[in-house]
This record gives C-alpha cells, structure tokens and sequence, in this order.
C-alpha cells in the first residue's frame, strides 16, 4: 500500500482527479480492464481497514455462517418494519473460485446501511462522498487524531486476478443490487476478504490481503490529510449538496445537517 502525506485538500483533489483520468485513458487504448476507482473514507488516519463485523466479533465467519446469522435475524426485522426480503431456507452457494454476490446480498446490504455488523466493507465510486465521510464526524475531531485518511481502491489494472485459496484475498462485489436507498445516494461499491481456514472458506481481514502487495491487482493508496481542513472542506462539500441528509435521506440525518449548518457552520465563520 502507498502512503501519499498531503498538505490541503486541494492536493488530495488533483491526485484523485488524476487516478480517474488514468483509468479513462488505459481503457480507451483498451490496455485491459481497469476497474473503476473505489473510495473510503476514514475519520482517524490511524484505523486500519476493518469490515463492521471484524470491529464487532473476532470470529471468522464463513459465508454459510453469516448467511444463517441473516436469516435469524430477518423474521424479526420484517415483523417490525413490514418489509421482506426472500430467502432460500438453505445456503446454496457456490464458493468455489471468484465470488459474485453472496447468497442474500440484497437484504446483507441493507443490513450494512443500517448499522448492522457486516462482512462487506463499503467504498464509493465519488471521491467527494468519500471526503465527507473522512471529515463529517466532529466527535473524532482531537488533538491526539490530527489526520483523516481517504482510500483509493483499484481492483484489477489490466490484467487478469490471481489469487490462492489459502491466502487473504480481496474481490470487489460491484454496484448492481436492488437494496436501501443509501446505496446508490453514496453511490457504493463492496467489497469482501476471504481465504480458507480449516478446509473451509472465512471472511478475513482486508489488512490481511494488502500486506501481500499483489503489484497489478487490488492496488491500494492511502491519502492523508490533516483534519485541519475540515472546515473548508464540509463547506466546498455543502456547496455541492454533499451532506448527511443528503447520503441517508433521513430525520436523524436531516437534524445532523440543520445542527451544522445553524451550530457549527456559524461558530465556525
């Protein structure tokens, strides 16, 4: 993974601006396949990249495993909010070689939106949202935690995945699944870690799979920037409609916009 230290957000902007452009320019002179540039962002510089289900459990869960721990949740979700999701009463997954979209990837989507631990870690598509995500959360504003870190993801860089079932390796699930709104306000992506664990597949740490330094697959830069620029950043991002409200779509979201905007934004100038 290359670590890219920054001054200003400006900086951050041109160099992400760049890694698009590249991507653009090697597909059309059709140099392989490029997959789109993927963003995270993170309000501490310093966490590692950890799905919500690794920060939750230290248990490695098998996609059968996680797939049984949705279906018990799900009779009491649909009871209290009224909605359903379909399921097969049996996993039936194929995990041999390369996954696609897990068994019940619609209703593990939603749970992620919604607070639920998750083996999927989610990136956007937007460098901007990205940016918001690093810098929206006052609370993680100290002293001790002067930097925010934005993560740019590129899965495959023209040439075909390698990987080894014995060994962390991170797969991209792509964007096309019919699930909460939140999902295509932030415009996400997913992906998932994975590797065999007694003769049986295991989520597994992203970290895990980064330290390999695969060179042309799942190439990994981390930008930081120093938190001092939050200020002018939420401000640029406001300008765009890049907020809470806007990326969740709801009342608790609406209240966190209205308290920046009539609290903090006004302290601030």
């Amino acid at each position: 993974m290359e670590k890219v230290e920054l001054k200003t957000f400006e900086e951050f902007e041109s160099k992400a601006t760049v890694l698009l452009a590249d991507r653009e320019k090697k597909r059309e002179e059709k140099r392989g396949y490029f997959s789109p540039v993927l963003f995270r962002g993170q309000a501490r510089a310093s966490w590692d990249l950890k799905t919500t289900l690794e920060r939750y459990s230290a248990r490695p869960y098998s996609p059968e495993g996680y797939y049984e721990v949705m279906r018990s949740v799900r009779p009491a979700f649909q009871s209290c909010t009224g909605t359903h999701w379909e399921f097969s009463d049996k996993y039936s997954h194929d995990d041999d070689g390369p996954p696609d979209a897990p068994q019940g990837y619609e209703f593990m989507v939603y749970l992620r939106h919604h607070g639920f631990p998750s083996p999927l870690l989610d990136w956007t598509r937007s460098f901007y949202i990205a940016t918001f995500f690093a810098f929206q959360s006052l609370g993680a504003n100290n002293p001790a935690e002067p930097d925010v870190a934005i993560y740019a993801l590129r899965e495959y860089c023209g040439h075909g995945k390698r990987w080894w079932e014995e060994e962390a390796t991170i797969f991209g699930l792509g964007p096309y699944v019919e699930t909460d709104k939140r999902h295509f306000l932030q415009q996400c992506e997913y992906t998932v870690c994975r590797k065999k664990i007694d003769a049986g597949l295991r989520y597994c740490s992203h970290e895990e799979a980064i330290r390999k330094n695969d060179g042309g697959q799942n190439v990994l830069t981390k930008f930081v920037i120093p938190k001092a620029e939050r200020a002018k950043v939420l401000d640029k991002l406001r300008m765009m409609n890049i907020t809470a409200y806007s990326l969740f779509g709801d009342e608790e979201s609406l209240l966190e916009t209205l308290a920046y905007e009539e609290i903090e934004m006004r302290e601030l100038h």
